[in-house]
């Protein structure tokens, strides 16, 4: 048995005795807690630091954050963004995406997001909320539909 296919064997092996944890971390039962947890961390941390505070459908807006309270143009923890003026619409879509990551995954969502790199243009995250929404693409213009020639 060569070294590739004594990786390969181990490898499945790994992956298959990971399955019940990994199904385990993103239980309903586990994540949802860890969602819930991260947010109310988030809003206690806006709130501490003076920001303001709103309610964008299932999102809490914290704005007029000093800047080293969050990353990049702002940050999502839970169903929490954080920011310090960047509430566009096109960024808040982008941020509500995050915010069903965060639900989908509860805390292990911090690993898994760093672990994806902090690449933006890389990270399957931000690529799953949006590039363009978020900012980190320039918008592509909007395509108008083709005129049919009309009949003389």
């Amino acid at each position: 048995m060569g070294l590739r296919s004594i990786g390969h064997a181990t490898g499945r092996a790994a992956h298959a005795a990971l399955q019940p944890v990994q199904r385990a971390l993103f239980s309903r039962s586990v994540a949802v807690p860890g969602y819930h947890l991260a947010t109310q961390a988030a809003l206690a941390w806006g709130r501490l630091l003076g920001g303001d505070v709103r309610r964008e459908g299932e999102l809490h807006v914290i704005s007029g954050l000093p800047a080293w309270a969050f990353g990049r143009g702002g940050t999502t923890v839970g169903a929490t963004f954080l920011t310090n003026a960047n509430v566009s619409a096109d960024v808040l879509a982008h941020e509500e995406v995050h915010r069903q990551q965060w639900l989908r995954y509860g805390l292990a969502f911090v690993p898994m997001y760093y672990a994806a790199g902090i690449d933006a243009l890389t990270n399957r995250y931000e690529i799953e909320a949006g590039l363009e929404l978020g900012g980190y693409l320039p918008k592509r213009p909007a395509t108008r539909p083709r005129r049919r020639p009309t009949a003389s």
